[in-house]
């Protein structure tokens, strides 16, 4: 897998990840393109990656958003190849970004709620310390696949159930961390207000939390009347921006399709309390 592209024009980048993290991501994502490449050619990736920014950022009205974004071989290679990575690099800055400061909990277990491919939730296990096991929840059977898959290249200690979210939560308990990455914008309306007082009474029992959504205000227009409740809870509530060197494979599809992300950026939510990091 070729290695870090200068992020041109946006002042200075930094690589997107170091060491062995970054040997793992490499060797991840080199397995990832490989199992879609063939049979899919480049350019039907490329049309993959173009139709799931279409979806999410201006047809997401209309039946189950999360089901119409696995439809088709092109959308499924490009969440895993091309979406997965950007998750990843993404959770594992943001964590690196909160590395100081306030007291530090360990984790016990990170429930990784709506887990899609496991990017998240692997960069928020390999960023903890001491590493937490994971259990990923999706009720896509290709996600829980692909989740297996992240985990197990990350060394992280994982299982997974299939179950829908919020319905499928696990019981609150002190000790464990919650995180909804790029998930709760998949929600409907009905079940994003039920998931709001579950995270109260799981915050009040112990459990910390971490929420990672897109900037773009079509896919969080749920996100001002979040960030009041979120933030009485204790949580830290952020929109983070980054420039970071893009992986090769990356940054083609970022190109052909006409997107750009030289700069990566997320709402989030993160408590409330701090964990130790490696990073």
């Amino acid at each position: 897998m070729p290695g870090v592209e200068a992020v041109e024009g946006v002042g200075a980048s930094r690589a997107y990840l170091q060491g062995d993290v970054r040997r793992d991501f490499d060797r991840w994502l080199e397995e990832g393109v490989a199992r879609v490449s063939p049979p899919l050619s480049f350019r039907e990736i490329r049309k993959g990656v173009q139709a799931l920014s279409s979806l999410y950022v201006e047809r997401r009205d209309g039946r189950d958003l999360s089901a119409r974004a696995l439809e088709g071989a092109a959308k499924r290679a490009a969440l895993a190849t091309f979406y997965a990575p950007l998750h990843f690099l993404v959770t594992w800055h943001l964590l690196a970004s909160w590395s100081e400061g306030s007291p530090r909990d360990a984790v016990d277990t990170v429930w990784d709620l709506g887990c899609g491919t496991g990017a998240a939730g692997a960069a928020l296990a390999r960023g903890l310390a001491p590493m937490p096991r994971v259990v990923g929840v999706d009720r896509s059977g290709f996600a829980l696949r692909e989740a297996r898959a992240t985990y197990a290249s990350f060394g992280v200690s994982a299982k997974t159930r299939r179950g829908r979210i919020p319905a499928a939560l696990p019981p609150a308990r002190a000790g464990d961390l919650w995180l909804f990455a790029y998930s709760i914008n998949e929600f409907g309306d009905a079940d994003r207000e039920a998931l709001l007082p579950e995270l109260e009474a799981a915050v009040h029992a112990g459990v910390r939390v971490l929420i990672v959504e897109p900037l773009a205000s079509s896919a969080t227009r749920w996100w001002p009347a979040w960030r009041g409740p979120l933030e009485a809870l204790g949580l830290r509530c952020d929109t983070w921006k980054r420039p970071l060197a893009r992986p090769e494979w990356v940054a083609r599809l970022d190109g052909a399709a006409g997107l750009d992300h030289r700069v990566l950026g997320a709402r989030a939510a993160f408590g409330p309390l701090s964990v130790p990091v490696t990073v």
